[in-house]
């Protein structure tokens, strides 16, 4: 591994700049089977270089300070096995630069440095060498290693009669009892039982409090939450968000849940579709939708309280299930129905508007109706809904049996199916903690006209720029101080908005001005600034920051533009390093001449002096 050209500080144990791993893949199409073949179909010089390459992992930054638990999250084939293989240096990066301190013990994959044919105890010897331990030692700490894995009985049989519990437990063993600087765990701890991982679990936590450093890979989201100091959220090998675990954790879940919208919608519609077909079966389990015809519901769509088609909700929001139909002669006979069903068809909710004493009178031509269910107040799962039209006595125009899904999604993981407004509380004999103030996941922006008229916080603005990136809509940055709000800064704030699709502006507060401008400055204070920027219809978001530069902000929210004046040069543009290494743009705007703040005041003293007294 070589160092990086700007190496970690003492208080950093893992750095790494640019890192990327590019593997070849070797398709079918591309492989001979037998040296003749090959020779016989002249394809022996041809197929023995494949072309296509796979990129595991795309420029990757990143620094691990020492004691740090460093947790990496991200979908299957995202980078994370590549990334600790990286640095247990069981691979070497394609490009970039890596550098790691201390002794690194890695537990990275299932019985990885056992040999099968030998024994548990000629296993761990072997493997604490491996590790950079003498063989002493490993046996010093041998009664240690096994008593941990509860291995006492089995430690002198052959590996290969372990189970994948008894594999993951002497590994674990191992790893964490050669006392390494570095410990690298990659989902390993998922096989074990309940007592055993809550024994490793507390093992990672004597690890932390002795300021060893961790780095984890885990599809257990609460994990990061709870034990992890920063992370990492890698896709298709690129970094997508990283730093605090709670924010980066809501950004995937906001970018997951966006993912099941979309395929829940594309699901809906073939299902839909196939019910269609199926409507003439014969087979009666293939049905799912069913009915004379008389009245046909023509599109059904889940939305939520802004209009949006969305199939992912979160307990508290708003559903309304949009119903188009048509009656091709006149019906005086009907009843819109509703069920939600668990996945497993247990019934949730059921109403109609028989029950609910609506009294049909005529139906003709193309309707419309609309159900809205207000504080939805399911807990977490998946739910399905029956969707109908039929008589009073249950005859079925046309019923729409389970075609329609929808996820609910929670920070609280209660269990049941409904979730009713409650209240603890407790006796003063009861010493108790409250737990933090959570909001459930935003998973879609606040609507332009529903956002306060006042600055947002840097935690509200981690929360949509989540749910923005789960929207796929890019985010648009740029700062100043704005104690002027003039028609250059508007044709400025215009142009930056056109960029993308939502804009944030980053203002410096009143304290930051002053020791930037002089005490003459600002003119009108960081609130009123903040509420005339947000009345202009192309700012969406305004932060305000008490630093001399906004170059935090830009790092927590990571925008996908960077928009600066012209008169600013490219090089001395604050955060243009950190937007351009992760995929983003820096945008300089032509300003109009004469029109900077400073001109402005200067052009007004000068006229005051003017006046005769």
């Amino acid at each position: 591994m070589s160092a990086p050209s700007t190496p970690g500080g003492a208080g950093v144990a893992i750095t790494a700049r640019d890192l990327t791993k590019v593997y070849r893949k070797y398709l079918h199409k591309n492989q001979f089977t037998t040296l003749k073949s090959a020779i016989v179909s002249g394809s022996l010089i041809r197929d023995l270089s494949p072309s296509e390459l796979f990129t595991a992992l795309d420029h990757v930054s990143f620094d691990i300070p020492r004691g740090c638990t460093y947790g990496i999250l991200g979908e299957n084939g995202s980078g994370k096995s590549t990334t600790l293989k990286l640095l247990s240096g069981i691979t070497k990066p394609s490009s970039g630069s890596l550098d790691v301190s201390g002794r690194v013990s890695a537990l990275i994959e299932l019985g990885a440095g056992f040999h099968p044919e030998i024994s548990g105890r000629e296993n761990v010897a072997i493997n604490g060498v491996m590790l950079g331990v003498s063989r002493a030692e490993v046996m010093r700490r041998f009664d240690e290693i096994v008593e941990f894995a509860e291995m006492k009985d089995f430690i002198d049989a052959p590996v290969k009669t372990y189970s994948s519990g008894m594999y993951a437990r002497l590994g674990f063993a191992v790893a964490i009892h050669v006392d390494p600087d570095i410990l690298l765990i990659d989902e390993v701890l998922s096989v074990g039982d309940e007592a055993f991982t809550r024994k490793c679990l507390e093992k990672i936590g004597e690890f932390r409090r002795r300021g060893k450093t961790i780095v984890i890979v885990t599809h257990s989201l609460g994990l990061v939450e709870k034990m992890c100091d920063e992370a990492l959220w890698l896709r298709k090998g690129k970094t997508m968000d990283s730093g605090d675990p709670k924010r980066v954790v809501d950004a995937y879940l906001s970018f997951v849940a966006a993912q099941e919208n979309e395929l829940l919608g594309k699901k809906t519609q073939i299902e839909v579709a196939q019910s269609e077909a199926r409507g003439t079966s014969d087979a009666p389990e293939e049905k799912r939708r069913w009915g004379s015809g008389e009245m046909l519901l023509t599109d059904v769509r889940l939305k939520d309280e802004g209009g949006r088609t969305a199939h992912v909700f979160v307990p508290g929001d708003t559903l309304r299930i949009e119903i188009t139909g048509e009656a091709k002669t006149p019906v005086l006979d009907f009843v819109f129905g509703l069920g939600i069903f668990t996945a497993g068809g247990t019934a949730v909710y059921g109403t109609n508007t028989h029950i609910e004493e609506y009294k049909s009178k005529r139906a003709e031509g193309v309707f419309s109706v609309m159900i809205e269910i207000q504080d939805l107040r399911l807990v977490e799962g998946s739910y399905l809904l029956d969707v109908a039209v039929h008589r009073k006595d249950g005859t079925p125009y046309d019923y729409h049996r389970g075609l329609y899904a929808l996820r609910v999604r929670s920070r609280v993981k209660d269990v049941g199916v409904y979730r009713p407004h409650h209240k603890w509380t407790f006796s003063e004999a009861l010493q108790i903690d409250e737990p933090p103030e959570r909001h459930e996941l935003e998973l879609r922006p606040t609507d332009r006209v529903d956002r306060r008229e006042g600055a947002d916080s840097m935690e509200t603005l981690h929360n949509d720029r989540a749910s923005f990136r789960a929207l796929g809509k890019s985010v648009v940055f740029t700062n100043g101080c704005f104690d002027i709000l003039h028609a250059g800064h508007v044709s400025l704030l215009e142009r930056a908005s056109a960029e993308g699709d939502v804009l944030v502006v980053a203002i410096n507060s009143d304290a930051s001005v002053k020791r930037l401008k002089g005490e003459s400055r600002p003119v009108i204070s960081e609130a009123e600034r903040a509420e005339a920027l947000l009345a202009l219809e192309c700012v969406d978001r305004v932060l305000i920051y008490d630093e001399d530069t906004p170059l935090e902000c830009i790092r927590a929210l990571r925008p996908d533009v960077l928009v600066k004046g012209a008169d600013w040069a490219l090089d001395n543009i604050v955060g243009r390093d950190d937007v351009e290494k992760l995929g983003g743009r820096v945008v300089r705007v032509d300003l109009w001449p004469d029109r900077s703040t400073t001109g402005l005041i200067k052009k007004a003293e000068s006229r005051a002096h003017a006046v005769p007294k």
